[in-house]
């Protein structure tokens, strides 16, 4: 078995302390995957990854990607409102490269699970199923504190063994949001699971919310619709590392957002960009670590 992990950033110091949640999460999913594909998107900065690059501890698995305001003008049209929240396309670069038998989706907040334990629940997972693997949250002042008060970057398995004794099961409904007939989420999983002839069916996440919030409850939509299972599960234990104020939680105020991300993809008109479905031919440089 060969899993392949998208991971995302903007280097824009969201939520602040960026450059400290990135470097656990990133050690975390290095150590865990056969391929990490790192996408850093639409910056005006240069890539995250030249910041906390000393502080990880590479394999040669990681592939980086830059997705430059450039590149996201082209990708979009040059639209000014897409420019503003293009992570759906750097998503989808992501899970075109994927060469793993299992894709799955993230973002540089996540502290991933122990390869071990991955194993053991995909073992048992559908390969005809959609999966949503529900996080559990943690702060920066939580990990220092396990260190002294500072940021340990190479003991992050020990920081993971301690936070899955000591961080309890985060409380989870599954009443519909909003009357969303697909939806198994009532907070963003930031990590979305499936074999790879699922992403290449469903064509990755819907390029229309590129304007919106909540891709992850959409791309759910997709997959059901393609005629795939979907399911949110709760192991192996997954951490979501607070960033701030306006994160961490069930965002408020959809209703304000233009397009409302909770409409039926089924109405949706499908894109003509290849690429930013995920699975064209423009040619995107990256480099192995």
């Amino acid at each position: 078995m060969t899993i392949s992990a998208i991971v995302i950033a903007r280097n824009d110091n969201y939520g602040g302390n960026l450059a400290e949640r990135s470097t656990y999460c990133l050690n975390t999913a290095i150590n865990t995957y056969d391929e990490v594909i790192y996408i850093d998107w639409n910056s005006e900065n240069h890539s995250l990854l030249y910041d906390i690059k000393d502080n990880l501890q590479f394999k040669g698995n990681l592939k980086h990607i830059v997705i430059s305001p450039k590149i996201a003008s082209i990708l979009t049209n040059n639209d000014p409102n897409a420019q503003k929240c293009c992570e759906v396309l750097a998503r989808n670069i992501g899970i075109k490269r994927a060469t793993g038998d299992w894709v799955l989706s993230s973002n540089i907040d996540i502290i991933h699970p122990s390869r071990e334990d991955l194993e053991k629940t995909l073992n048992e997972l559908d390969p005809n199923t959609f999966y949503t693997i529900s996080r559990r949250h943690v702060t920066l002042d939580i990990i220092k504190e396990f260190h002294g008060g500072e940021c340990d970057y190479k003991n992050w398995e020990s920081l993971r063994n301690h936070l899955n004794k000591t961080i309890g099961e985060r409380i989870y409904t599954e009443e519909i949001v909003k009357g969303d007939d697909y939806s198994m989420i009532n907070c963003c999983g930031d990590y979305q699971i499936a074999k790879r002839h699922i992403w290449e069916t469903i064509k990755g996440f819907e390029e229309e919310l590129i304007y919106c919030l909540y891709t992850d409850t959409n791309v759910q939509k997709k997959a059901a619709i393609h005629g795939f299972g979907l399911k949110a599960i709760f192991n192996p234990p997954l951490f979501h590392v607070d960033h701030g104020p306006g994160g961490g939680g069930f965002m408020k105020g959809i209703n304000k957002v233009t397009n409302d991300p909770y409409r039926s993809v089924i109405y949706q008109k499908e894109t003509e960009n290849t690429e930013s479905w995920g699975f064209g031919d423009t040619e995107i440089e990256f480099e192995i670590f």
